[in-house]
């Protein structure tokens, strides 16, 4: 408040505060002695306005007078004067990046130097700082919504919990008493998983808190200064933008923090009963809900999909689709893999193969047969391209990871579909890149996938 009233009470001649000052019948004031040596030049006008006058003499401002000596007796802040000459800082010299008084400019050491007035410098300064403060202000809320969908995915996991702790008993209903220790270690498992990874969750949500609160801190202090003066403005400036500038990295969701429904749920019969493995199928693949579209719902013992006209409710995770309408199956490891897909009577589907990285959806590339509005299509080829030599009603999927080979084929009346070996443009299978069992739907007719036969099962594995 001290600097804003300093700085309307300087004289516009010397820019310093009146010394006794005096007023011109056009309102405008200066001090006695400037107004006497702009006199000593022969003019006869304002200095500032250049309104002509017929005669200079003022009369002293003694209003204007006694603020000025109350300020004069007020203690200025020993950051706006300048340590060498006690003169008030109003210069900015731009080769030594620094403030100087109206003396240290005519010094020696700031010959032939640049300078601007400190108001033109802190203007365009404020405006960078305001910029970061900004992206600063988006960060944080940024950070905001990513810990908001943490804490969905947290009560996600619970719903998981409960989903799958229910099928699990289910299951073991189904073998009773035999199956009472598999059952407890199962349900274990989960309970771990969920527990482990729920607080993995609230370890991320603590980590974003205290993100968010650096974050709000450098706003507060952001904040603070650019409402402070311009000498202090222009001394913290560097460790200002320092912090506005070394801003967290933009929060992304986490990697697989859902449960992993297809480990529990997938298989369970045939893993626990494989004494009695004769009385029970195996299905070769399991969907992975954790890919699912929010359009496409999933069987219990996860098999079968079909499109729910109403989106379910589910948090935002990197691994699932979010336009498409489409799961994955579980990742194919080395070697052969075969499965049956009952298409029937679906008029939009897709079954084949997909890779890439399972949490970078968009990037993956895609071998599927589908269909669509009455029309076929293959690897590479649109719809309405290509005509299959018999209805399709089921589709044998085979891919053989060492071989590099995939075929489709349609099982029920044995005809060769397409197939495809040792290609060029066959993916390469490492690290996060991986190949996976794909299936797209949009009908409610479902797509089911076909168990095999303990016996089948043996002979293919």
């Amino acid at each position: 408040m001290a600097e804003r009233l300093q700085d309307h009470l300087q004289c516009p001649t010397c820019l310093d505060i009146f010394k006794d000052p005096v007023i011109l019948p056009c309102s405008h004031n200066f001090c006695r002695a400037c107004l006497q040596q702009w006199k000593d030049k022969g003019e006869r006008s304002c200095p500032l306005c250049r309104t002509e006058m017929r005669s200079l003499e003022a009369p002293p401002n003694l209003a204007l007078r006694n603020m000025c000596e109350n300020l004069s007796r007020s203690p200025v802040k020993s950051e706006d004067i300048c340590s060498l000459h006690e003169e008030k800082l109003q210069l900015f010299c731009l080769d030594h990046q620094e403030l100087v008084c109206i003396i240290c400019r005519d010094a020696e050491i700031h010959v032939g130097h640049k300078f601007r007035p400190l108001k033109e410098i802190v203007k365009g300064h404020h405006e960078e700082l305001l910029n970061g403060l900004q992206n600063a202000k988006e960060r944080l809320k940024e950070y905001t919504d990513c810990r908001e969908n943490c804490n969905q995915q947290a009560e996600y996991i619970m719903v998981q919990k409960e989903k799958v702790e229910c099928k699990i008993k289910k299951d073991f209903e189904e073998l009773r008493r035999f199956l009472n220790d598999e059952e407890e270690a199962r349900l274990a498992a989960v309970s771990e998983e969920a527990k482990k990874k729920s607080q993995t969750m609230k370890e991320k949500m603590a980590a974003l808190g205290e993100q968010m609160a650096t974050l709000s801190d450098v706003i507060r202090s952001t904040e603070k200064q650019l409402a402070s003066s311009n000498v202090s403005f222009m001394k913290k400036l560097k460790t200002a933008m320092s912090r506005i500038q070394e801003l967290p990295d933009k929060p992304e969701l986490f990697r697989g923090s859902l449960l992993d429904e297809a480990k529990h749920m997938g298989n369970l019969k045939f893993k626990v009963w494989e004494r009695m493995k004769e009385t029970l199928a195996y299905s070769p693949v399991i969907l992975d809900p954790n890919t699912a579209s929010s359009r496409i719902s999933l069987s219990d013992n996860l098999t079968c999909l079909s499109l729910e006209e109403v989106r379910q409710q589910r948090p935002k995770n990197p691994e699932s689709f979010q336009t498409w309408r489409s799961v994955l199956g579980g990742a194919l490891d080395s070697g052969r893999h075969v499965w049956d897909v009952e298409v029937g009577d679906n008029k939009g589907w897709a079954v084949g193969v997909t890779w890439g990285d399972l949490f970078l959806p968009q990037e993956r590339a895609l071998w599927s047969i589908g269909f669509r509005d009455g029309e076929y299509a293959m690897p590479g080829c649109k719809y309405g391209k290509w005509k299959p030599p018999v209805k399709v009603k089921r589709i044998r999927v085979e891919v053989d990871l060492d071989e590099r080979s995939l075929s489709f084929s349609e099982p029920l009346t044995n005809t060769e579909l397409w197939n495809i070996k040792k290609p060029s443009k066959w993916p390469v299978l490492s690290g996060n890149t991986k190949m996976y069992p794909y299936f797209h739907s949009k009908s409610k007719i479902p797509l089911k996938i076909i168990p095999i036969p303990p016996g089948v099962m043996t002979a293919i594995s």
